[in-house]
C-alpha cells in the first residue's frame, strides 16, 4: 500500500489514521517504545538515568536491526484525533504478510483498536490469498488478542512463539 494515509473507523465519531511514518515521528516513537517497555525495565531496580539510557540504546538497536531485515517494511504511524497513538510495522512477502510490530501507547490499549488494526491486516492478507505472521514473546498478553482473532502457534522458542493466521479458503 503507497497511499499516505488509511483511515479506519472504530464506532461513532471514532476514527484511526494510519500514516506513513516520517522523521518528526521519532519522538514519539521514543517515548512509545519507552512506554512499551516500562514495566519489564522497572523491575531491573536500576536509576531513572539508567533506565533512559537503557531504552534510548534499545530503541536504536531495534530501528537499525528492523531496517537492515526489513527494508520493504512498511512503517506506519496509528493517530487517533491528530495524536500519535501507536505504530503498525508490516512487510508483504512472497508467501505471508509478516507482522513485525503493533504498539499502542499503555493509555489506548484494552480499547478495541488492536483488534481493528488486526482486522484490517486480516482483510488485507485475505484479499491477497496471504496468511499474516508474528513473532510474540511468550509472556506478552497480546497473545490473548492474537489467539482469539485465529492466530495459532507454528514454532515455539525458549522466548517466542511464532503465530500464522490463515485466510479461509473457499
Amino acid at each position: 500500500m503507497n497511499i499516505v494515509s488509511i483511515i479506519l473507523g472504530l464506532g461513532v465519531g471514532e476514527v484511526l489514521v494510519l500514516t506513513a511514518e516520517v522523521p518528526a515521528d521519532e519522538s514519539f516513537l521514543r517515548v512509545l517504545y519507552a512506554d512499551v517497555r516500562n514495566e519489564e525495565v522497572q523491575r531491573f531496580g536500576w536509576g531513572d538515568g539508567q533506565v533512559q539510557a537503557f531504552l534510548a540504546m534499545q530503541f536504536d538497536m531495534q530501528r537499525r536491526a528492523y531496517r537492515m531485515q526489513y527494508p520493504e517494511a512498511e512503517y506506519r504511524t496509528v493517530r487517533d484525533a491528530g495524536q500519535p497513538i501507536g505504530r503498525i510495522v508490516t512487510v508483504k512477502q512472497p508467501h505471508a504478510i509478516a507482522l513485525v510490530d503493533l504498539s499502542l501507547l499503555a493509555a489506548c490499549r484494552n480499547r478495541g483498536i488492536g483488534t481493528k488494526l488486526l482486522l484490517r491486516l486480516q482483510q488485507e492478507a485475505a484479499d491477497c490469498g496471504k496468511p499474516i505472521q508474528l513473532k510474540v514473546l511468550h509472556t506478552n498478553p497480546a497473545r490473548r488478542l492474537y489467539e482469539r482473532l485465529g492466530f495459532r502457534t507454528s514454532e515455539t522458542s525458549q522466548m517466542y512463539d511464532v503465530m500464522q493466521w490463515h485466510p479461509v479458503t473457499q
